[in-house]
């Protein structure tokens, strides 16, 4: 596994953001993990927040986007935002769709076509984003506890080999910044005994889960190797100066991490 670390942020235009170097080098896709730095959104949203349902201001969160995309050489419009439900729904985009309804509420995205730029937002939650290197097919994935459990992350693997033919051994998968085992306390009634290999008993009936590795776990077993995953392996609770996090903060903004088909 590729873990990447402080060392790894890159900067372009004032905004941070990290990237697999296995999915920058293929040429035919764009993709990042911001964090909370080079925005212009106020406290408790500042800067980069990207959600207009947590009580920012919409017009902050509108230049926000766009200094993204005029960084990263997109049109803002084209970027697509889901409304994340903590569940496992999919969103399928297999043709072209000039507008999209709305709300879409899902918390995975996969898609073939150019000029669509994935988007999950986080404050704790996983980020994933998946790219076949042959079927030219991307996938955006947001695994919160619920999405975890509900074996988010192996469904939307499943799905790209159903609908796309998309194979295992072509599949490079990064996984972004989230809340980590050092943070990340959960009590019983939501601990799943699966979980028991990637976690840590506090013996109080309250459990320190490794969300990132149990999310690892569910792509080795559609196949994945150690070798086609990378990792940024940053709490996001622990690095306030980079990322937004609902346990720390409560009341603050979003990270956006995206992937598109150039």
């Amino acid at each position: 596994m590729n873990i990447l670390d402080r060392s790894d942020l890159k900067t372009k235009t004032n905004l941070s953001y990290f990237q697999s170097e296995d999915i920058a080098k293929l040429g035919w896709v764009q993709h990042a993990f911001l964090t909370r730095q080079g925005g212009v959104s106020l406290p408790p949203y500042d800067s980069l927040n990207l959600s207009d349902k947590n009580g920012d201001h919409k017009e902050c969160v509108s230049t926000n986007k766009n200094l993204i995309a005029r960084t990263f050489g997109f049109d803002p419009s084209r970027l697509v935002l889901l409304d994340q439900m903590q569940q496992d729904q999919i969103l399928l985009l297999k043709k072209p769709i000039a507008t999209l309804p709305s709300p879409l509420e899902y918390d995975a995205l996969i898609t073939n076509f150019t000029n669509i730029y994935l988007a999950i937002l986080t404050a704790d939650c996983l980020p994933i984003l998946v790219v076949d290197q042959k079927r030219k097919v991307i996938a955006a994935i947001h695994a919160g506890r619920n999405g975890t459990a509900l074996r988010i992350t192996t469904k939307v693997l499943t799905k790209m080999k159903e609908e796309f033919g998309c194979s295992s051994r072509d599949l490079l998968i990064t996984l972004g910044p989230s809340i980590g085992v050092c943070c990340y306390e959960i009590d019983e009634k939501a601990f799943h005994p699966e979980w028991e290999p990637f976690s840590t008993s506090k013996g109080t009936g309250k459990w320190m889960i490794d969300l990132a590795q149990v999310n690892v776990a569910q792509t080795k077993g559609e196949g994945i190797e150690d070798e086609q995953i990378s990792w940024i392996n940053l709490c996001t609770h622990c690095c306030s100066d980079l990322f937004f996090s609902y346990r720390r903060e409560g009341r603050t903004g979003r990270q956006l991490s995206f992937i598109g088909i150039i």
